[in-house]
């Protein structure tokens, strides 16, 4: 089974992944940045939305440059970015902080500088790819099998995984 995974870092928690395929692409739109801004209880403006909307994006483009590295990697950027998030805001998101993720790793500076422009291209193909689905919200995903594929939406990581659990063991 094969699942491709539309979310948004920070407001989608992702939790441990069982044994499928997993495709993880997250998404930045301008409906995000204000769920974020909203969640993180900052000011209703168009500053703090484009802030949102600035970090977001960033932490998606430097998540998709560390899973270029090596999805192992990628997965625990996302893991140490969530719990060190969590204790602070979105703004608090700086190249200071990715460099303290990467270092902790294990993903050096010029590695990931090389792999930084597949990045932006990749992001703008995943958001394409959102669009070209018809999906509207996220979290979204494909769940693909040799004989079908199962679109949803507004499903978390956990009740995703808890349902494939599911129709895996009625399979």
């Amino acid at each position: 089974m094969e699942i491709h995974y539309y979310f948004t870092p920070i407001l989608d928690q992702l939790e441990q992944f069982d044994q499928n395929l997993w495709y993880l692409y997250p998404i930045v739109t301008l409906a995000t940045a204000k769920e974020l801004r909203d969640t993180e209880d900052l000011p209703k403006n168009v500053a703090a939305l484009n802030a949102c909307h600035d970090r977001l994006q960033k932490i998606s483009l430097d998540y998709l440059t560390v899973n270029l590295h090596g999805r192992k990697y990628g997965r625990a950027f996302l893991s140490l970015l969530q719990d060190l998030l969590s204790e602070m805001t979105i703004l608090d998101y700086t190249g200071q902080l990715r460099q303290q993720i990467l270092s902790e790793i294990g993903v050096s500076t010029a590695d990931f500088m090389e792999y930084r422009p597949y990045a932006k291209q990749h992001l703008a193909l995943i958001l394409q790819d959102f669009r070209k689905n018809d999906f509207q919200f996220s979290p979204a995903g494909l769940i693909m099998t040799a004989e079908e594929c199962l679109q949803v939406e507004k499903c978390s990581h956990a009740t995703l995984q808890r349902y494939l659990h599911q129709i895996e063991k009625t399979a």
